[in-house]
């Protein structure tokens, strides 16, 4: 069984003081119509105490127009936009990143090389009685720990040093995150994704697609981390949407 503690860093960190549902956005908020500096509310950046130096997110003009610019130097922080949005109705993800630099040295099969330059995660309102007993266990663990609103699944799109595009792979820390690799290697061009939420739900966590309806998403994270290998990175962001096709 996992512990509560291996579940917060990938989910908890990035979750700290989720807002109840009924509060929380039904769109994601664009960068390209916000001004130059801090990222627009409600996004928000979450951190770690014990990591002091933390990622730096910020709305910048590129390409005519602006976008989210993330940069990571042994730091660690997610940006977060908390959502009530339902997959029935609105299934597909779409987004454009690109990768300027980024470190060789990372490795998302271990703990000590846990590192991206760029990860858009997806978290997931998933109720507990569709989790194993072991998960269940974990995740109420995490929650009287760490935070009362810690969510029971995610799913992170990552953009790598050097896994191949279509790697499937847990987090170093705890399966109920589980990555995709997207894109890998430095670019000098935006990248375009679309991902159908449905499918990649079905494909992370088959046992709980199979064991009831699509979970509700509870928020959207964008971050960037080095603080394991001590990796330098920048990478960008454009809008982030969820649309029916």
């Amino acid at each position: 069984m996992r512990t509560a503690l291996a579940l917060a860093r990938p989910i908890a960190c990035a979750t700290l003081a989720l807002a109840a549902g009924a509060a929380a956005a039904q769109t994601i908020t664009p960068f390209s119509t916000a001004a130059p500096g801090a990222p627009p509310a409600p996004w928000r950046i979450v951190t770690l105490p014990k990591i002091p130096k933390h990622t730096r997110f910020e709305i910048v003009a590129r390409d005519d127009t602006r976008v989210l610019r993330v940069q990571a130097d042994g730091s660690y922080a997610n940006l977060l936009h908390e959502l009530r949005a339902d997959l029935e109705a609105a299934p597909i993800l779409r987004w454009r990143w690109r990768v300027e630099a980024l470190s060789a040295a990372t490795d998302l099969t271990r703990k000590d090389g846990d590192d991206v330059p760029a990860r858009l995660c997806v978290l997931f309102d998933l109720p507990l009685a569709r989790l194993s007993f072991a998960d269940r266990t974990a995740v109420r663990l995490g929650r009287a720990l760490f935070d009362p609103d810690l969510p029971a699944a995610a799913i992170c799109y990552v953009w790598d040093a050097r896994l191949a595009p279509g790697t499937w792979l847990p987090n170093a820390y705890t399966d109920r995150v589980r990555m995709l690799v997207l894109q890998n290697g430095a670019a000098a061009e935006w990248r375009e994704e679309r991902r159908d939420l449905r499918a990649d739900f079905a494909r992370a966590f088959p046992a709980e697609a199979a064991s009831g309806p699509l979970p509700r998403v509870a928020a959207i994270g964008i971050s960037a981390d080095g603080d394991n290998t001590g990796a330098r990175s920048l990478a960008f962001f454009g809008d982030v949407l969820l649309a029916r096709e």
